[in-house]
């Protein structure tokens, strides 16, 4: 399920954005000021941000800056009321991936926010595969082909390999994966992600194939040379 980060300050309107996006089978998080969406990003793992412009304490333009300056390269939707070229151009530049004005119809919104999502997963004629390398993954039926061999991967470690192959070149922390991962399942040691992280490795051993890369004191990352 996509998880999305919705920042709107709108009484009405957040609440309504959040009953739309549930409808379509996304996982709202909502955040009503600038710096609660920081807060929300850097705690959690997105997959499409949908930001308002106005915000109180920190606006849609300053939210954008700093999670491009913290390297987070999570696609962004701006929301705004203002239709300037100079406004939409200004959203574009400090690292947005779209731009919608108010008001506007729910499903152009929708329809942006499946194509950010496929534009997270690449540019695929089937948005449930991802491809990387030397490796190719069918998210819905958990198959992962390298190379020629085809094999079937058990549910959570499925979620980790996708988690990583849509944050390609992220930092994802320990924490975050954790709790994408398990949720609320209880206690969860940590040595279980690591011996997750270990199986996904020896499955990725094979040239052009991307590997996950330990940031020491903060998580992983999927990299690929060239």
């Amino acid at each position: 399920m996509p998880k999305i980060l919705l920042v709107e300050d709108d009484a009405m309107l957040g609440p309504a954005l959040v009953d739309l996006l549930h409808e379509e089978q996304y996982d709202v998080t909502l955040a009503t000021d600038g710096i609660s969406a920081v807060q929300y990003a850097e705690d959690g793992v997105y997959d499409v941000v949908v930001l308002d412009v106005m915000l109180p304490e920190l606006d849609g333009f300053s939210v954008v800056k700093q999670l491009r300056k913290d390297k987070n390269l999570i696609p962004v939707l701006m929301l705004t009321a203002r239709d300037s070229v100079h406004d939409r151009v200004h959203g574009l530049d400090v690292g947005a991936d779209d731009y919608l004005v108010k008001p506007f119809a729910t499903t152009e919104l929708l329809a942006r926010v499946r194509a950010l999502l496929r534009r997270l997963g690449g540019e695929f004629e089937d948005p449930d595969v991802v491809t990387l390398g030397a490796i190719s993954f069918h998210t819905a039926a958990r198959e992962l082909m390298v190379g020629d061999e085809i094999s079937i991967l058990p549910p959570k470690e499925a979620v980790l390999l996708e988690l990583l192959l849509r944050h390609r070149g992220q930092v994802l922390t320990r924490s975050q994966l954790m709790d994408r991962i398990w949720g609320f399942e209880g206690d969860v040691l940590e040595n279980t992600l690591e011996t997750y992280i270990s199986k996904l490795r020896k499955r990725l051993e094979c040239d052009g194939c991307p590997t996950i890369q330990t940031v020491r004191g903060l998580g992983y990352r999927l990299q690929i040379s060239g």
